[in-house]
C-alpha cells in the first residue's frame, strides 16, 4: 500500500507523522509552519465534497471543462485523494491519451529501451532524483521514472530529456499514486507543442527558458520596483534566484503538498500561475530582502523561505490577491520582445562558434595557432552579473545555471 494510500486509510504508522503526503520528511522547524499545514489540511478537508459532486461532470466531458467555478475550486487546492482524476482531466492529459492508440505509453517505452545518450543521461539522474523519497530512490521508483521519461524522449524526440524533468516526472507519478501512464501524459500536456509550459523550456540552449526568465525579470520591475532596483545594486541575475523555479516548476525548492497546490492551478489555469507564484515567494519575503547587502545572503532568505512554505493556502492567496491584475497580454508582449532578443543571441553566439571552428580548422592545416577571441569574450548567456556563489562579475546566472541542466536530444541509438 502507498504511503497517501495508507493516510487515507487511517492506516500511517509513527514514521507518517513526519513525512508529508507524498512520502517527503517534514523540515517544519517552528510551531507556526506546524499549525499552518494543520490548517491547510483541513481546509483541503472541507473542500472535497465539492470535487466529489464536480467529477462527474468533468469526466464526463470529452473535453477540458472551463469555468470560473473550477477555477475556484483549482485555486482552492485539490484533495490528494482527487488529483489522481483531476489533474489528468482538467490539465488534458486524457484528451491528449484518447487521441492517441491504445498502449501507445507502452510503445514508447519499448522503443526507447535502446543504448543512448538519453538513456545514459537518464540513468545517471535516477538516484539523484529526491532519493530522501522512500518510494521514489526504490528500485520499483527509479524503474517506474525511468520508463516515464525514457517514453517521453522518444514520444517527443525534439525534446529529448532535459535534467528538471526528472523532477517533474517524480512528483506527477507521486500524485498519480504512480500510475506511469497518466505521469506520461500529464509530462507530454505540460511540454508537448501546445501545451502548458512556454514553448522551448527544454530546447536547445534552454532558450524558452531564457525568455520566460527576462519576461519575469520585467515582471518583477513592474510589480516589486523596490526589490528589483535593490537586486540591480546587488549585481544579482533573477536568474540566479528563479530560474529552478520555472525549469522544475517549484518541485525542487518549495514543499511537496505546496507544489501539489500550485499545480492544482497550473495545470488548470496555464503558465501565467508560475509567475503569481513567484512573485507572491518574492513579495513575501520582500522586507527582509531589501535589508540584505550581499548578494550570497539574499538568495541564501529565499531559499530558507521557499523551503519553509507550508503555508500553501497563504501562498496562493498572496499570489492570486495581492500582486495586482497581469493580463496574459502583457505577458505575451514581454515573450515576443525577449524571444526576438534571445533568438538573435543565440543566431550570433552559433555564428561565432562556426567561424572559431573554421578558423580551428584552417589553423590545423596550416599549422598557425588560432587568434584569441579577445578579452571580454564570453560563450555565455546575456552580460556577465552575479555568480552563484554571490560574488560579481562571475560570468552570467543563466549560463552557471545552465550548465547544471544537461539536455540530451534525438540520439537514439541504432535500434530507436
Amino acid at each position: 500500500m502507498s504511503h497517501s494510500a495508507a493516510q487515507e486509510n487511517g492506516q500511517g504508522s509513527s514514521e507518517d507523522l513526519f513525512q508529508d503526503a507524498y512520502g517527503f520528511r517534514l523540515n517544519i522547524c517552528t510551531a507556526q509552519q506546524l499549525e499552518a499545514r494543520q490548517r491547510c489540511d483541513q481546509a483541503a478537508e472541507q473542500v472535497a465534497p465539492k470535487w466529489d459532486k464536480v467529477k462527474g461532470r468533468v469526466l464526463g466531458s470529452p473535453d477540458v471543462v472551463k469555468d470560473a467555478k473550477l477555477k475556484k475550486y483549482c485555486r482552492l487546492g485539490i484533495p490528494v485523494q482527487h488529483r489522481p482524476w483531476a489533474w489528468p482531466a482538467l490539465s488534458g492529459a486524457d484528451a491528449r491519451k484518447r487521441k492517441q492508440m491504445a498502449g501507445y505509453f507502452d510503445a514508447m517505452v519499448h522503443r526507447g529501451e535502446v543504448d543512448s545518450e538519453v538513456a545514459h543521461q537518464i540513468e545517471l539522474d535516477l538516484p539523484r532524483t529526491y532519493p530522501s523519497n522512500r518510494w521514489v530512490a526504490s528500485e520499483e521508483g527509479m524503474d517506474a521514472l525511468r520508463r516515464v521519461l525514457v517514453a517521453y524522449s522518444v514520444h517527443q524526440p525534439s525534446v529529448g530529456y532535459c535534467q528538471g524533468m526528472n523532477y517533474l516526472a517524480a512528483i506527477l507519478l507521486l500524485a498519480m499514486k504512480q500510475d506511469e501512464e497518466d505521469a506520461f501524459w500529464l509530462l507530454a500536456s505540460l511540454i508537448d507543442p501546445g501545451g502548458i509550459l512556454y514553448q522551448g523550456m527544454y530546447a536547445q540552449n534552454l532558450v524558452g527558458a531564457q525568455v520566460e526568465m527576462r519576461s519575469f525579470e520585467e515582471l518583477v520591475a513592474a510589480k516589486l520596483p523596490k526589490l528589483a532596483a535593490h537586486l540591480r545594486e546587488l549585481n544579482c541575475d533573477m536568474t540566479l534566484i528563479a530560474t529552478d523555479w520555472f525549469l522544475c516548476l517549484f518541485a525542487t525548492v518549495l514543499p511537496s503538498e505546496t507544489v501539489a497546490r500550485v499545480w492544482d492551478a497550473l495545470l488548470y489555469e496555464g503558465p501565467k500561475v508560475l509567475y503569481r507564484i513567484a512573485l507572491a515567494l518574492l513579495k513575501g519575503c520582500e522586507a527582509q530582502l531589501l535589508a540584505i547587502s550581499n548578494t550570497g545572503d539574499l538568495i541564501g532568505e529565499i531559499k530558507d523561505a521557499t523551503k519553509g512554505a507550508y503555508d500553501r493556502d497563504a501562498l496562493m492567496k498572496v499570489a492570486f490577491d495581492k500582486v495586482g491584475s497581469m493580463p496574459m497580454a502583457r505577458i505575451r508582449g514581454f515573450r515576443e520582445e525577449n524571444q526576438e532578443a534571445v533568438d538573435s543571441e543565440v543566431a550570433k553566439r552559433e555564428a561565432r562558434a562556426q567561424r572559431s571552428s573554421s578558423l580551428s580548422t584552417a589553423s590545423r592545416a596550416s599549422g598557425t595557432p588560432p587568434a584569441s577571441p579577445g578579452p571580454g569574450h564570453s560563450p555565455g548567456f546575456g552580460t556577465p552579473r552575479a555568480s552563484s556563489n554571490g560574488q560579481g562579475g562571475g560570468g552570467s546566472g543563466f549560463r552557471t545555471w545552465a550548465s547544471r541542466f544537461k539536455l540530451h536530444k534525438g540520439s537514439r541509438g541504432k535500434d530507436a
